[in-house]
């Protein structure tokens, strides 16, 4: 067989694969069409599965599926998905927007509001009047959540304090998913030196205290936690069981944490469909 003939048949092949990645991608929005969030969650997942690391196809299919757990109420893996989409095509205004969302509804109010911003930016430049005032609208909400976030910490905290504080304590989070409790309380710490004014981050500081033995600090953390927000439930039923806690050195009686605050919510949420 010839060099070229060689050739020639590898990119036939090269094309078919292209081909039925496309219908599968057009499957896949035709699913999200449908409401059926759970087998677009498959399908994006077996594509994403099969395509390059920096392919655009693979862009598009993390675009979908973070739009389907984003409408299951997925928040962190619709993040994580429309973050790394967003890696390989920082040029797609959808995306941004849908990025806007996620941040939302991951507790990421500052970063919302410069996703909403690069959104607006480049509808803009594509010209559709009707995207870019439901961009402006999405953006304004978002400045009116930081500028609140903002207030509460103090009269000179910046947005890039916010975005540092809120990314710190989504890195927490993982950190406590991960079981890796020494770096989750150092950046729970970092929260709380950066701003003082939630009970989440205590809540959470006192389940990797727990998790460490340390009772007493747990015990501290959950109470300065009701101090702030007496309605704060993860840390009352912490210290609820506490005593038995204590009593059998296990601290895996009882596990509260609230990693996802927005879930089950009725906050309105909007994304962007590919078009």
């Amino acid at each position: 067989m010839s060099k070229k003939t060689k050739r020639s048949r590898q990119s036939i092949g090269n094309i078919a694969k292209s081909q039925r990645v496309e219908e599968w991608l057009v499957h896949i929005n035709d699913l999200l069409r449908e409401a059926d969030y759970a087998g677009a969650i498959e399908a994006s997942q077996r594509v994403i599965n099969f395509l390059p690391q920096r392919s655009l196809q693979r862009a598009e299919a993390l675009g979908y599926l973070s739009m389907a757990h984003s409408m299951l109420q997925n928040f962190p893996q619709a993040y994580d998905a429309i973050d790394e989409a967003l890696a390989i095509n920082p040029h797609d205004a959808d995306m941004w927007f849908n990025h806007g969302v996620a941040s939302r509804f991951t507790a990421r109010t500052g970063r919302s509001v410069h996703d909403f911003e690069r959104a607006v930016e480049l509808m803009k430049l594509e010209g559709n009047s009707e995207l870019v005032k439901k961009a402006e609208e999405e953006l304004e909400l978002s400045q009116k959540f930081a500028k609140e976030s903002m207030k509460l910490r103090g009269p000179n905290f910046t947005l890039d304090q916010l975005i540092e504080q809120e990314e710190t304590y989504q890195q927490g989070v993982k950190f406590l998913e991960g079981e890796e409790w020494e770096k989750a309380e150092q950046a729970f710490r970092h929260v709380i030196e950066m701003g003082d004014v939630l009970p989440q981050p205590w809540g959470n500081l006192g389940f990797a205290l727990l998790m460490q033995h340390r009772y007493d600090e747990a015990e501290a953390a959950w109470k300065r936690a009701l101090a702030i927000d007496k309605h704060y439930k993860p840390a009352r039923v912490n210290l609820e069981n506490l005593p038995e806690v204590r009593r059998t050195d296990n601290p895996n009686i009882g596990r509260r944490v609230m990693l996802e605050p927005f879930k089950g919510s009725k906050m309105k949420q909007s994304v962007i469909f590919h078009r």
